[in-house]
């Protein structure tokens, strides 16, 4: 948890804190074994290969699982699809898709 932490200092406010633990908890519940590492300036998770990145903007929520599983989830990673392969989602803990997020980190991680 030590690169979340140091993550976590580089936020300038308590909502975005918030946030970043938010999505931290919700992709570690997938990959319980992941290794969390600072990365691009981004929270990563590798076990070993890199899995997905997180990070916080002045206005969305980036999650980045890699090229790898996007045409996999088209249908349902359409309306935050932004680019080939960055994910932005609302600066609410309630629109942040808890179960996508999870069900990518799971596929990415067995694929």
């Amino acid at each position: 948890m030590q690169a979340l932490d140091e993550y976590l200092q580089t936020l300038d406010n308590e909502n975005d804190i918030l946030l970043a633990k938010k999505m931290a908890n919700i992709i570690s519940q997938a990959l319980p074994d992941a290794e969390i590492r600072l990365s691009y300036g981004l929270v990563g998770y590798f076990q070993p290969k890199q899995i997905c990145f997180l990070g916080i903007y002045k206005n969305h929520i980036g999650f980045y699982p890699t090229n790898k599983p996007i045409d996999h989830f088209i249908n349902e990673i359409t309306p935050y699809l932004h680019g080939k392969t960055t994910l932005q989602f609302n600066k609410s803990v309630d629109a942040i898709p808890e179960e996508l997020i999870q069900k990518i980190a799971n596929w990415n991680l067995n694929n």
